[in-house]
């Protein structure tokens, strides 16, 4: 039963962390096409602090990606946990 739980936890968590990444993603490329703007319109102080909001960005979603490897992981080992119980 518990282990039923924690499987449907999982998986859900696993969902909302794609769901998160790819809300992020998409902020990520329209952020990258302002900065080309500023860029070509020659405001490099704005440009920059952009890319310092990029890369920030960057590694949140990089962090959702590590969770979502984990909760992978552990979703795998549930069967095992629960026979060594």
């Amino acid at each position: 039963m518990r282990s039923q739980i924690c499987k449907t936890c999982l998986t859900l968590a696993i969902s909302r962390i794609k769901l998160l990444q790819n809300r992020r993603d998409a902020q990520l490329k329209q952020m990258r096409k302002e900065i080309a703007q500023f860029l070509q319109t020659r405001q490099d102080a704005i440009a920059r602090i952009r890319v310092e909001h990029v890369i920030r960005e960057q590694n949140i979603w990089e962090a959702y990606e590590i969770l979502e490897m984990f909760c992978e992981f552990v979703l795998a080992r549930v069967p095992v946990l629960e026979s060594q119980r």
